[in-house]
C-alpha cells in the first residue's frame, strides 16, 4: 500500500509630511481628490491504494450586499498612504531637540521610540501593509473595510545594522534599527502583513558589502522588498541623459547581481526630483547600461502627502506621491495632519477583493474619474 503525502494551506485572512528643504514641494490641491496569507502548511500520512489526480479547490469570491459597502464605507478610489521614512536612529523622543521623534531639523530621520509608535498607530486606526509593486500592479490585495498602507525607506543607512549572525545564517541586528523593530512588529500583529520596500544606493546598508549581500537575501525572502535609489543618490535633473542612465542602470546591474531577479524595477527619485517632462528622465525609465537593458514601473517622489488610487485619472506611476514621515505638531503635512485628513473620508477602504473595484457611485458620476481598471471588475454601488 502506497503512502500518500497531502498538504493542506489554511489561507488565515488579514484582519485587519509641508515638503521639505531638500525635495521640490508641488502645489496640492486635494479638492478633486476623492481620496477617502499567512500559510500554515499541514502535512499529513494518509494510506491510499492508487495514485490518484487531484484538482485543486478554489474558494468563490465573497460578495457583499450594497448596505455592507455602505456601512464600512468602501472606497476604492479614495487616496492610499505611502509612507516616506530614511534613517531610524536608536533614540527616544527626549534624547532629540526637535520636535516630537524628529532626528534632525528637517525631520528626515526618526527616532526608534517614534517609528514604533508610528507602526502601532497605523494599525490602530485600521491600517494594513501591502507591497509597493503590488500596488503599482492595481492589486490591493487588502481584507474588507481596512486601508492599504505602503512603507518605503530611502538610503538604506540605518535601516539594517548588523550585529552579527545566528548559527543558522539568520542575521542579528540591532534592536533600534528599522528592520529590528519590522519584525517585532510583524511577530506582535500577525495580521497586520509587516512589509516595506527598501531603496539603495552603491553602499547598500553600510555592513560592509560581503554582510549587505546575505541580508539582502535574507530580507528578501523574509517579505522585504529592494528598489532603486541610484548608484550615488544624486539630483538627477542635473545630470544629461547618459549620466542619468548610468545612475538607474548600475543600481540595476549591481541589484541583478546581488538578488537576481528578486528586486523591484521602481526608483526613488534623490530629493523628489525628476519625472518632469524633459525627454532626459525617460531614462530613468528605459535605457541601456554596458549592453544590458532596463525599465522602470515606476517612479517615487519626495514625500509630503498620499497618494492617488492606482485606479483614478490623477494618478501617474512616473511621480506616485508619499508622506514624509516626521513629526511637526499636525501641520503642514507631518504624520498627523495627513491621518487626519485621510480618516476624515478620504482613505482607500478595500473591498477585500484585489480583483474589483467598488466605490460610491457618485464618485464617478461625472464617468470621467475611473481612469485604469487593470482589468479588474467595476463595482459602483
Amino acid at each position: 500500500m502506497k503512502i500518500q503525502k497531502i498538504t493542506t494551506y489554511a489561507l488565515i485572512a488579514s484582519m485587519t509630511a509641508m515638503m521639505f528643504t531638500a525635495c521640490n514641494k508641488g502645489g496640492s490641491d486635494d479638492s478633486d481628490d476623492t481620496t477617502a496569507a499567512t500559510s500554515v502548511e499541514i502535512t499529513a500520512e494518509v494510506p491510499v491504494t492508487e495514485t490518484t489526480e487531484t484538482t485543486e479547490e478554489t474558494t468563490p469570491p465573497v460578495t457583499h450586499t450594497e448596505d455592507e459597502y455602505k456601512a464600512a464605507g468602501i472606497n476604492e478610489l479614495n487616496s492610499v498612504p505611502i509612507l516616506m521614512y530614511h534613517r531610524i536612529y536608536g533614540m527616544t523622543n527626549a534624547e532629540t531637540e526637535y520636535t516630537g521623534g524628529n532626528v534632525d531639523e528637517s525631520g528626515y530621520n526618526r527616532t526608534s521610540e517614534a517609528f514604533e509608535a508610528d507602526l502601532r498607530s497605523f494599525y490602530e486606526q485600521g491600517y494594513r501593509m501591502m507591497r509597493l509593486s503590488d500596488f503599482v500592479d492595481g492589486y490591493i490585495d487588502v481584507p474588507f473595510g481596512y486601508c492599504p498602507l505602503i512603507l518605503t525607506f530611502d538610503d538604506g543607512i540605518r535601516d539594517a545594522v548588523l550585529e552579527g549572525w545566528n548559527e543558522d545564517g539568520s542575521p542579528i541586528f540591532d534592536p533600534t534599527c528599522a528592520i529590528a523593530i519590522l519584525e517585532k512588529i510583524k511577530a506582535e500583529y500577525p495580521d497586520y502583513n509587516v512589509t516595506a520596500t527598501f531603496f539603495l544606493n552603491k553602499d547598500l546598508f553600510g555592513n560592509g558589502e560581503e554582510n549587505d549581500r546575505k541580508i539582502l537575501q535574507w530580507m528578501v525572502d523574509n517579505g522585504y522588498d529592494i528598489g532603486n535609489h541610484t548608484r550615488d543618490h544624486v539630483k538627477l535633473d542635473e545630470y544629461e541623459a547618459d549620466e542619468i542612465q548610468d545612475q538607474i542602470g548600475y543600481m540595476y546591474q549591481y541589484l541583478e547581481q546581488i538578488i537576481p531577479g528578486q528586486y523591484v524595477n521602481i526608483v526613488a527619485l534623490p530629493f523628489g526630483q525628476a519625472g518632469e517632462s524633459d525627454p532626459k528622465f525617460d531614462k530613468i525609465f528605459a535605457g541601456t547600461y554596458e549592453g544590458t537593458e532596463y525599465t522602470s514601473r515606476a517612479a517615487l517622489l519626495c514625500g509630503w502627502t498620499r497618494s492617488y488610487s492606482p485606479f483614478v485619472r490623477d494618478y501617474d506611476n512616473r511621480a506616485i506621491r508619499r508622506i514624509r514621515a516626521y513629526d511637526n505638531n499636525g501641520v503642514d503635512w507631518d504624520i498627523e495632519d495627513n491621518f487626519n485628513q485621510l480618516n476624515n473620508g478620504v482613505r482607500y477602504v478595500s473591498d477585500g477583493d484585489p480583483n474589483t473595484i467598488v466605490f460610491p457611485a457618485e464618485d464617478n458620476s461625472s464617468g470621467d474619474w475611473l481612469k485604469n481598471t487593470f482589468d479588474h471588475q467595476v463595482i459602483p454601488y
